[in-house]
């Protein structure tokens, strides 16, 4: 009798059997998993071996191409007939043939290239043919001059590839041995590179080069499918949303440091965020072009910021910055520019001690996360004075300089500078001597810093009895006009107008020039404009191939004796400020002026001028007096013109015949030399003697111990760097006109420049004589 086994126990012993088996599998299958595990990295090891094994055994036959490419092309063909031979005509490698002719093509053996483009196809032949056969042998001479000729084409493609390449190569090699010869050379020579000044200041630190992701605003064609047009819409909505959040959070973080231009800055670039036109074209563009929305906001960006800097007025050229910056933020938070790591504008939240920012532009955005506890200066190759970037670094006291050619090239992180925003030069590893006398140049602007700082700065230039002096603006491109009603001035009192001409292939046109003019004198009328023609010579030459500018430079002429040697610049010039005239207060004024006769020519040149233009109004004529023929022909120069000005840098060097460029500060301390002194005030004397305005234009004008002399002698009017105007009008507060005066008849009463500076010392001994 079978006895039935109990149902618990049956049930315990089924799961046990099941459970050892599962047991069992789950054993074998991690014996499986670790041998597969170790495998694969032997597996790996062992590839990684035959990589190796290989790139060493294919190492010496390319070191020995290279060594020897003619020898070693001729080898490479015996090869390929070898083969040939040891096949047999049934099994043909014809491909093989290229490979001896593209080594001696690509290493310029030129002639052996088409020798064994000719040689080898024959030699094939020759051994293919069945010669105890009735084959055509014409046809098989065909068959070798095609392949011949397919052979000599792909050897001169393969060497002129090779020649351009070559090229290619010995260019960037000469590019960058010129470029590393120049970045020792400006170390080896302390030497000061020559920018424009966008914000006042003097700074010493240590060069930190900014470049910033090339990638986010120049996105790669990236198509899509219908299907996801809506998701990519909607990845743009959110990455304004969060961009919208960004320009939030910075406003109300910043809300107790910001100056008002932040605050409108950060109000505009809002703006621009919630500009629902703008975002909607790329909304479109992504529907239409079906692409992402990072090529469909980049595209939509360059598209908007080209037709800005297309536009005339300078306001809206720089507005292209703002645009550009706003793509940059949006495109950062749809992913465009790639995540993970930090990036380089990152790093600008966190700089080095003593940090000058070197970089080719900053936009504003950058300006916000600046480090503000370690910058010390900016330095930039293409930001303007009209941009929100000199704006805010302006508001901060910041020192920048901008215009300052290839600065990211031919600086390096860690290159020791010296920055004077004021002059506008970046002195790149300085020397000792360099570096004291900066010290001692910084120590004395320092010393007007905190009372700017405590209490606004004064709006008038008024003494302290009440006499009102005129303060005009030095500038040399279009775009600095606005600094005149940013620095409370009265006009402009020197444009530069051969800036206009320097660093161009082509000098400019009638209509550029009278845009450029008329541009000034449009924003700053009813205040007076008065333009220079160009001043070249010394260390103003411009680029551009004239046969008329090449003689004149040959015969050594400068300043208006140029102008009158090579006239057809100087007559187009003329009519340009003729037609300007219009549009404001625009007057014209002579450089380097030598006398009678060369300002008559000018004068009956203008006239002419007149004659055909029949501007509508009557045009001020001015003269530089900046040459000691000029100074002693100065009775007979005001009877000439409506007023003269007196440059007193180059006066001061003409006079005392030295180099003007190689002083720490070129026109201050030479002014103050007794025989300048002398030849200011008989000019200043003639000048009010025969009825005719008068003012300064050189360095002195900017310098308070001087500009109580110049005034002391007679002068009412200075045109100088916009941004030495505050101090300026803090020294006039502190000075009456008779203590002036009396300061001007004893310094004209001493012999030497030691005395003069004694006699400044002890009556203004804050005023950086």
């Amino acid at each position: 009798m079978i006895v039935p086994s109990h149902p618990v126990r049956t049930f315990r012993r089924h799961r046990t059997v099941r459970h050892r088996g599962l047991r069992r599998d789950t054993r074998r299958d991690r014996r499986r998993d670790i041998r597969r595990r170790h495998r694969i990295p032997h597996y790996a090891e062992r590839t990684g071996e035959m990589s190796e094994r290989m790139a060493s055994a294919l190492r010496w036959p390319a070191s020995m191409a290279r060594k020897y490419p003619g020898a070693s092309s001729v080898v490479l063909a015996v090869v390929v007939l070898s083969i040939d031979l040891v096949t047999g005509s049934e099994t043909q490698f014809p491909l093989v043939c290229v490979l001896p002719v593209g080594l001696a093509a690509w290493r310029h053996l030129r002639y052996l290239a088409y020798a064994l483009a000719t040689t080898l196809p024959v030699l094939r032949i020759a051994f293919e043919f069945p010669w105890g056969s009735k084959a055509s042998l014409a046809i098989a001479g065909v068959n070798a001059l095609v392949e011949v000729a397919a052979m000599i084409l792909y050897a001169y493609l393969v060497g002129r590839s090779a020649a351009q390449t070559r090229r290619l190569q010995t260019t960037a090699t000469t590019k960058e041995r010129e470029v590393s010869q120049l970045r020792a050379f400006t170390r080896m020579s302390s030497a000061a590179l020559q920018g424009r000044g966008l914000s006042p200041g003097l700074a010493d630190g240590v060069a930190w080069i900014y470049l910033p992701t090339e990638s986010e605003l120049t996105a790669a064609h990236q198509p899509i499918e219908q299907h996801e047009v809506e998701a990519e819409i909607s990845r743009l909505d959110s990455a304004l949303a969060a961009a919208i959040r960004e320009l939030d959070n910075t406003q109300r973080h910043l809300a107790d440091d910001m100056a008002a231009a932040e605050t409108a800055l950060l109000d505009v670039h809002l703006a621009m965020l919630n500009d629902a036109e703008f975002w909607d074209s790329c909304k479109r563009r992504v529907r239409e072009d079906l692409v992402k929305v990072e090529q469909a906001v980049a595209e939509e960006v360059r598209t908007m910021a080209e037709m800005l800097e297309g536009l005339k007025q300078d306001v809206m050229r720089e507005r292209s910055a703002d645009i550009r910056d706003i793509g940059r933020r949006v495109l950062r938070n749809v992913g465009a520019s790639g995540a993970g790591g930090e990036s380089p504008a990152d790093r600008l939240a966190s700089l080095p001690p003593d940090t000058i920012l070197v970089a080719r532009e900053l936009l504003p955005s950058d300006i916000f996360r600046l480090d503000r506890v370690n910058l010390v200066a900016l330095v930039t190759e293409t930001n303007s004075p009209a941009s929100h970037v000199a704006i805010l670094a302006r508001t901060r006291k910041i020192p920048a300089i901008s215009d300052i050619k290839d600065a990211t090239v031919l600086l390096a992180t860690g290159d020791r500078l010296l920055v004077d925003a004021e002059a506008g030069t970046v002195t790149v590893a300085p020397t000792r001597i360099q570096s004291e006398l900066f010290a001692e140049r910084r120590n004395r602007h320092a010393m007007h810093e905190p009372a700017a700082a405590v209490e606004d700065p004064p709006q008038e230039a008024v003494t302290k009895d009440g006499v009102r002096i005129g303060l005009h603006a030095n500038i040399s491109r279009p775009d600095e006009a606005h600094l005149v009603s940013e620095y409370c001035l009265d006009g402009v009192g020197l444009f530069r107008s051969e800036f206009l001409f320097l660093d161009v292939a082509q000098p400019p046109t009638l209509d550029e020039q009278v845009a450029a003019y008329s541009a000034v004198a449009r924003t700053l009328d009813p205040s007076p404009v008065v333009i220079r023609t160009m001043d070249f010579g010394g260390d103003k030459v411009p680029r551009f191939d004239r046969t008329e500018s090449d003689l004149a430079f040959r015969t050594g002429n400068r300043g208006l004796a140029f102008s009158l040697a090579e006239k057809t610049l100087f007559r187009t010039q003329l009519q340009a400020i003729l037609r300007s005239a219009p549009e404001g207060d625009v007057r014209v004024m002579f450089p380097m002026v030598t006398g009678v006769a060369d300002l008559r020519e000018a004068r009956h040149l203008l006239a002419e001028m007149i004659e055909a233009e029949q501007p509508s109004g009557r045009v001020a004529v001015g003269a530089m007096i900046e040459t000691p023929a000029a100074v002693i022909q100065i009775r007979e120069i005001v009877k000439m013109v409506d007023f003269v000005s007196i440059g007193t840098n180059d006066l001061a060097h003409f006079i005392l015949a030295t180099d003007r460029q190689a002083q720490d500060s070129p026109g201050v301390p030479a002014f103050l030399h007794p025989s300048v002194l002398r030849a200011t005030e008989h000019v200043v004397r003639m000048a009010l003697n025969g009825g005719v305005g008068v003012s300064v234009c050189g360095e002195a004008a900017g310098n308070p111990a001087a500009v109580c002399l110049l005034i002391g002698m007679g002068v009412r009017h200075f045109s100088m760097n916009p941004f030495q105007s505050e101090r300026i009008r803090r020294i006039l507060q502190q000075m009456t006109l008779e203590e002036m005066e009396t300061l001007a008849r004893d310094v004209l009463g001493v012999a030497t420049q030691a005395e003069v500076q004694q006699i400044l010392t002890t009556a203004l001994p804050d005023a950086g004589a």
